[in-house]
C-alpha cells in the first residue's frame, strides 16, 4: 500500500518531464539558428550547403582540412573555389563531407587537402560539431564503428552509444549554447556570420586574433606521431576517393608558427613525415609534400592560426605552388 503514493508521485513527474523534454527536442531540432554558437553555426552551414539549402557558386576546387586552413587561405584569391574546412576536423568528417559533396554537385577538378598531425591522432569536434549538426546518420555512424580497430577508443569507448546520446538531444550538449545565446539571442549574429561565410567561398574568419604569436602550438606536446588507426584509414580513404573519382589532389602543410616549429620532437617531425611519404608513394599522380615548415611568429594570431598578414603570404605561396 505504501508504495502506491510513490507510483502517483513518480507518474505526475513524468507527466512534467516528458512534455517539456518534447518541447526541448523540438526547439533543439528546428531552431539551432537561434541558439548556435559560431562553432557550430560553422558545421550547421556546411550540413546545409550539402543539402543545397545555401545557395553557392559552382566549385572546381574544393578545400578539406580544419580551422588552420580557414585562417591560412583567402579563398576569394584562388577562383572557383570553396572551403569546407572546419574547426577541429578529421579526415573522418572530411571524407564524409567529399562523399555527400560529389553526390549533390557535380565533382570538383581539385581536391585541396591538408590535416594538422593532431587531428590525425585524435579528434576533437567528431560527436560534439559534427554528430551534433547532423553531419552523419546511422547507417555511416555503423560504417565508421566498422573501421575502428580492436579496442580502438579513438571515439571513445562506447561510439553508437555517444551517437543517440547527441541525436536525442540530451541536455548536457546543447544547454551551454542555449544559455550563451539566451535562448533565441543568436538570430541576427547567426545570419550575419552565414552571410560571411557564403561570400568568403565557405570560409570563416578565425575569431581573437592578434598581430603577433609566440605560444606553442598543441603539436608541441607529442613526443612521437601516432596516427590513430581509424583517422589513418580515412586519411587514406579521401586519397583513394579522389582516385576514383579522377579527382587531383593536393595535400599541403599549413605552417607552424616558428616558436612551436622550433619545440617540435625530432622524432614527430620526422615520423609525421614518413607518414605522409606514405601517401605520396602509393598515389603518386597526386601533388603530396611531406614538408613541415614554419613562418615567422609576426605572421600569427594564435599558437596555430595565422593572421591576415598569414593569410596573405600563405595564399600566395599556394597561388604560386599550385593554383598559377
Amino acid at each position: 500500500m505504501k508504495k502506491r503514493p510513490f507510483i502517483k508521485f513518480l507518474k505526475k513527474i513524468l507527466l512534467i518531464i516528458i512534455p517539456v523534454y518534447f518541447v526541448w527536442f523540438v526547439y533543439i531540432e528546428l531552431m539551432p539558428m537561434y541558439y548556435n554558437r559560431p562553432t557550430n553555426t560553422r558545421w550547421y552551414f556546411i550540413k546545409q550547403v550539402l543539402d543545397k539549402k545555401y545557395e553557392v557558386l559552382k566549385s572546381d576546387i574544393i578545400f578539406l582540412g580544419e580551422s588552420r586552413v580557414n585562417a591560412a587561405v583567402d579563398f576569394n584569391q584562388i577562383p572557383n573555389s570553396f572551403s569546407f574546412a572546419s574547426g577541429g576536423a578529421t579526415p573522418i568528417e572530411m571524407y564524409y563531407i567529399l562523399k555527400k559533396y560529389t553526390e549533390n554537385f557535380s565533382v570538383p577538378d581539385t581536391v585541396f587537402f591538408s590535416i594538422s598531425p593532431r587531428f590525425l591522432s585524435e579528434t576533437f569536434a567528431f560527436y560534439s560539431y559534427a554528430v551534433r549538426n547532423n553531419l552523419f546518420n546511422y547507417k555511416e555512424i555503423n560504417e565508421i564503428c566498422s573501421h575502428l580497430s580492436d579496442n580502438e577508443t579513438t571515439l571513445g569507448k562506447y561510439p553508437k552509444f555517444q551517437f543517440f546520446l547527441y541525436k536525442l538531444n540530451y541536455i548536457e550538449y546543447y544547454q551551454s549554447d542555449v544559455v550563451y545565446n539566451y535562448v533565441f539571442g543568436g538570430l541576427k549574429e547567426n545570419k550575419e556570420l552565414t552571410e560571411k561565410m557564403i561570400n568568403l567561398r565557405g570560409g570563416r574568419l578565425h575569431p581573437g586574433l592578434k598581430d603577433s604569436c609566440s605560444d606553442l602550438n598543441y603539436e608541441t606536446t607529442y613526443e612521437h606521431f601516432t596516427p590513430a588507426p581509424v583517422l589513418r584509414f580515412y586519411a587514406n580513404s579521401v586519397l583513394s576517393f579522389c582516385e576514383g573519382k579522377n579527382i587531383h589532389l593536393i595535400y599541403d602543410f599549413i605552417p607552424m608558427n616558428e616558436s612551436s616549429f622550433k619545440a617540435l620532437k625530432k622524432p614527430f617531425i620526422r615520423e609525421y613525415r614518413a607518414f605522409i611519404k606514405s601517401f605520396s608513394e602509393e598515389y603518386p599522380q597526386f601533388q603530396i609534400s611531406d614538408t613541415v615548415f614554419s613562418y615567422p611568429d609576426k605572421y600569427f594570431g594564435d599558437e596555430s592560426h595565422m593572421n591576415s598578414k598569414g593569410k596573405i603570404k600563405y595564399t600566395e605561396y599556394l597561388k604560386e605552388k599550385y593554383f598559377n
